[in-house]
């Protein structure tokens, strides 16, 4: 395997312990409810009586194939699809939560969501209240973006969802899952809690999450050579390989078996639950890791 991809492997790794370490006081206190797209978590006892305030805001703005998109948002879930387009279609569903009917308006009106256009990125911004105990807000956005776009989608309490994109995508969810379909170039996906789920994929591709489960279903007119990191800790994992898939392979668990329906051959021990060896000329690098789960390689 190459040094770099080693690299990566080691630095996931680091990323994985450290998030095991911190997760039980980060546990602490807390108590979360999910509506819709939007993840709330109390840190501060019961939220009592909420009423609730929704607003849609349309949003486009010009945004050439080739270019990059860029979306923050702290809670709410952020789904992307790309289409024949050169332009960009965003719509924020903001939700207020407060305790009376007034302060819940008013976070919502207050909460502005605006697209930002810099060179060849644009970027959705949104700007919320300072919001007081018991009050909250969540912004879900879903946009639509021409399907030659590179992504970098960023969340803490919700999901991802992307299809149809071809470019660089990269995305980072804490509670929520994330879900790929039909997309081509370089995957990078994490989520703490949560699945990950990527069907139809193409390109170089890196995996991780802590509590979830990983499948990863490449498009079978993919390239056979691609370099693939898979990490989970408390989960399985299911790779599905492109036609003539080539790669050097690692792959690991603890709690768990490994079955593989494709040609193997062993370089090194194996236990039945790590192996190390070749599939074709062994020239990608595909890495299968979990603690808890099987790993099954298609």
């Amino acid at each position: 395997m190459s040094l770099i991809f080693l690299d990566k492997i080691k630095e996931i790794k680091m990323r994985i312990n450290f998030l095991t370490k911190i997760l039980p006081v980060g546990l602490l206190g807390l108590f979360i409810l999910t509506t819709g797209g939007c993840i709330y978590i109390d840190a501060g006892g019961f939220w009592g009586a909420q009423v609730k305030y929704e607003r849609t805001v349309p949003l486009s703005a010009p945004l050439a194939p080739g270019s990059k998109f860029t979306a923050q948002t702290h809670n709410g879930s952020i789904a992307v699809s790309g289409a024949e387009t050169e332009q960009c279609s965003l719509t924020a569903t903001i939700t207020g939560r407060a305790p009376n009917d007034e302060d819940a308006r008013k976070i919502v009106e207050k909460t502005q969501v605006t697209l930002e256009s810099s060179g060849d990125k644009l970027n959705a911004k949104i700007k919320k209240p300072y919001l007081h105990r018991r009050q909250s807000v969540c912004v879900d956005l879903e946009v639509t973006v021409p399907v030659k776009t590179s992504l970098d989608l960023a969340t803490h309490n919700g999901n991802l969802k992307i299809e149809n994109i071809n470019g660089e995508i990269d995305g980072v969810t804490h509670n929520g899952g994330v879900v790929l379909a039909q997309c081509t170039g370089n995957l990078e996906l994490e989520t703490h809690n949560g699945s990950l789920n990527g069907r139809e994929i193409s390109g170089d591709l890196q995996l991780l999450t802590h509590n979830g489960k990983i499948l990863a279903a490449y498009s079978q007119s993919a390239p056979p050579v691609c370099d693939a990191s898979i990490i989970t800790h408390n989960g399985s994992v299911d790779f599905t390989a492109p036609l003539n898939f080539s790669a050097a392979v690692t792959a690991s668990t603890y709690n768990g078996s490994i079955t593989t329906d494709l040609p193997l051959m062993i370089t090194g021990s194996f236990s039945g639950r790590k192996l190390t060896g070749t599939i074709g000329d062994g020239q990608g690098n595909l890495h299968l890791e979990t603690h808890n789960g099987s790993i099954n390689i298609r």
